[in-house]
């Protein structure tokens, strides 16, 4: 090969060697991140419960409301989610309990009609999985009567996948929580007189038991 001829081939081959030397690296995709599923509680037959005991030295008050509405959305092993309850769907049984319930000195209803519970992010110590309960140890905030603070919440989850008998329930696919906390009223500005003392315990033992869906509707 004659040297005209050499150099011309290697003329020819440098920008093919400089463009491989510029060319930008591929970057790699970003996994998609898991779907999210919310579920909605709002069951229109009212098979929800949110109870409470108040255990005190002379008289064990229980208190009842059907009226939970919140949803739970879950995300990459995290959940947040929201519940309300009307001060007014709570029933103790004695409706002059009842009315007492929400003056000013306990729910205080007229100006903070709702009691609240929110969270937010919290981590599942595992995945989410059908017909598989898991449990969660985590907290939450309580908003009261105006008064909002952090209490730890025990929680278990139950995910249900739609099917016949499910469907015999709810449409769509199902969550089941079940919640077990405990709410120091007079933290929350609720005071016992010297007469309520021996009548009125100081922790509220609450419990929930209820049904979201992916199809309910707020």
């Amino acid at each position: 090969m004659s040297v005209r001829s050499t150099v011309l081939m290697l003329a020819s081959l440098l920008p093919l060697a400089v463009s491989a030397q510029t060319a930008p690296a591929k970057t790699a995709a970003a996994p998609a991140s898991a779907a999210s599923q919310t579920f909605n509680y709002n069951d229109e037959l009212h098979r929800d419960t949110v109870t409470f005991m108040l255990d005190g030295p002379l008289e064990v008050i229980n208190g009842l409301s059907n009226q939970l509405k919140g949803s739970v959305t879950v995300q990459n092993s995290k959940a947040s989610g929201r519940f309300t309850v009307p001060a007014k769907s709570i029933k103790t049984g004695n409706d002059i309990r009842d009315e007492d319930l929400l003056n000013d000195r306990w729910l205080d209803a007229e100006k903070n009609p709702d009691v609240i519970f929110e969270f937010k992010d919290v981590q599942l110590p595992e995945t989410l999985e059908a017909n598989k309960p898991l449990k969660v140890q985590t907290k939450g905030t309580f908003t009261i009567r105006g008064v909002t603070r952090e209490e730890p919440v025990e929680v278990t989850a139950l995910l249900f996948k739609e099917s016949a008998e499910t469907k015999n329930r709810a449409p769509g696919d199902l969550l089941r929580l079940r919640a077990k906390f405990r709410i120091p009223i007079e933290a929350y500005g609720m005071k016992r007189t010297k007469a309520l003392i021996l009548k009125v315990g100081e922790i509220a033992e609450v419990s929930v038991d209820a049904w979201g869906s992916t199809q309910f509707k707020l």
